[in-house]
């Protein structure tokens, strides 16, 4: 292995304890894939097992905590005990070669799909229509029901404890319900859960202690919390700013976060209204957490100078998204110094050698989608 790349499999210790062999993960991404009754399908657990070797540290696609919050159809559900069996499945393909299994947990808000949820009426913060279709207006949540869905997220939390995984990531970013909290756009509300920016952080860090007590009662003290989060929200006029995140960022530290994930296309970038090669976001987060807890990393990482180029920005892991998909054996091609034997582009001819589900592999091979396709 080339010294350039060492620093990429230097090991690392989250504060909890829980070991990680290597500075590498894989990113959560959507499969598709489930059964029909939201558990967990043979195509799934075959495609995690096929990547188990990649990382130290391999997040799951997201899972729905609660009825009212799917946002994908065939995406897996946590608000049913009988999903549990094939959950343990899930855990122990992810497990097979010595990664740490984490389940991401997840609620859609008003970016769920109407004929999926509960009533087919979809929830959010405020009734604003969603960011994906403004011809979808969510219905606002009630006080109860806010502390339903953080109960919800609870349940699933203690559904991955009884199925093995080692931890779980609360979804926190890309629109999603609990991003609409944090917005000054999508929460308008007027009591406890929104107004000032404390106010809207409420949900959030509800949910992580939640989540975290959930964990302390149930789980080893190895057993991971982590969280993700969009770093900005740049396409409204009064969403909120890198800035307003460090609020975020210092509420889930002083609550016991164990690892925060900054969710980017693009690890390089800078915020909204920088100037090009100015501080990115990465190295502003960074200088801010100061070593307290790991900084996972993501967006546009195909090559390993790429990986080791974040390293250097400030992240502590990097994670692999698309290309975690496109080169199941990436780590063991860097490791033997095979960096031009690494696919970065997808052919359609590979479906069978990469292991990827038929659903999933419809929609990441269309030409109009986001994958590099040779």
């Amino acid at each position: 292995m080339s010294l350039n790349y060492s620093r990429l499999f230097q090991p690392l210790d989250l504060p909890n304890g829980a070991h990680l062999p290597n500075r590498i993960a894989i990113a959560p991404m959507t499969t598709w894939s489930s059964n029909l009754n939201g558990t967990v399908s043979d195509q799934e657990i075959a495609y995690y097992k096929r990547r188990a070797g990649l990382a130290g540290l391999f997040v799951s696609a997201c899972i729905a905590v609660s009825p009212t919050g799917l946002a994908f159809d065939h995406q897996f559900i946590a608000y049913a005990p009988s999903v549990l069996p094939r959950l343990k499945k899930m855990a122990e393909a992810m497990k097979s070669e010595g990664s740490k299994a984490v389940l991401q947990i997840h609620h859609g808000g008003s970016e769920s799909e109407k004929n999926l949820v509960i009533f087919n009426q979809t929830v959010s913060a405020s009734a604003v229509p969603s960011f994906s279709d403004p011809k979808n207006v969510p219905q606002a949540l009630s006080d109860e029901e806010i502390r339903t869905i953080i109960k919800e997220f609870g349940f699933a939390t203690k559904l991955a404890i009884e199925a093995g995984f080692d931890g779980v990531e609360i979804h926190g970013a890309n629109h999603y319900l609990i991003q609409q909290f944090v917005s000054a756009h999508f929460n308008q509300r007027t009591d406890e859960w929104g107004g000032s920016l404390a106010r809207r952080l409420h949900f959030p860090l509800a949910v992580f202690e939640e989540v975290k007590s959930v964990a302390e009662k149930n789980a080893s003290k190895d057993f991971i919390v982590g969280y993700r989060f969009s770093p900005e929200e740049i396409h409204r006029a009064y969403g909120y700013t890198i800035h307003d995140t460090l609020q975020l960022v210092d509420g889930l530290l002083d609550r016991g976060v164990h690892y925060l994930h900054v969710s980017q296309n693009d690890i390089t970038a800078v915020p909204h209204g920088s100037e090009k090669g100015g501080e990115t976001i990465v190295h502003i987060l960074s200088s801010h957490i100061d070593g307290r807890v790991p900084l996972i990393a993501v967006g546009g990482i195909h090559l390993p100078d790429q990986a080791v180029d974040g390293l250097n920005d400030g992240a502590d892991i990097v994670a692999l998204g698309r290309e975690a998909i496109i080169d199941p054996v990436w780590t063991q091609k860097v490791r033997n110094n095979e960096i031009d034997k690494i696919h970065v582009t997808l052919s359609p001819a590979r479906q069978s050698e990469l292991v990827v589900p038929d659903r999933l592999w419809h929609l990441i091979t269309q030409p109009t989608g986001w994958f590099p396709l040779e």
